[in-house]
């Protein structure tokens, strides 16, 4: 990696939609520089896939919590297996202390995150805690 790299990394982040004509007009490269160097990003697994942000606040009822969730160490492959199956859960994280995972869940409401995600992870064998935090706004998310 080099700077022209770094530089189309950078602007991808901010806007992933630019197309190959402004990110090499941007960068003083030819559009098809840019299009091999970002196939070279994506063969090497720097880009792993390219997504979209969702504005929440087009949906007022939306409900960010974060899990941390402790297991016993037998069991902790049949959990992760079984968390990375829930669709509300955004982002899984193996974590050192206080837990073993560490979750990013998106529901409408505080029925739901018990009723599709608590219940049903509390009800495994392995499961030993489930600390959960209700995010009550967004202050700063990098993409």
């Amino acid at each position: 990696m080099d700077e022209i790299d770094d530089a189309i990394l950078r602007e991808l982040q901010r806007d992933g939609r630019m197309s190959m004509a402004e990110l090499g007009s941007m960068l003083g490269i030819a559009p098809s520089t840019v299009f091999k160097r970002i196939e070279k990003l994506k063969n090497a697994g720097i880009l792993e896939r390219f997504t979209i942000v969702i504005n929440q606040k087009c949906f007022e009822h939306t409900l960010v919590a974060f899990l941390n969730v402790r297991v016993h160490p037998d069991g902790k492959s049949d959990v992760e297996e079984f968390m990375q199956g829930l669709p509300s859960i955004l982002e899984l994280y193996e974590v050192l202390e206080p837990g073993d995972f560490f979750v990013k869940v998106r529901v409408q409401n505080i029925s739901e995150l018990k009723r599709n995600v608590l219940v049903p992870l509390s009800g495994l064998p392995a499961v030993r805690d489930i600390q959960t935090i209700i995010s009550v706004r967004k202050v700063k998310e990098q993409t």
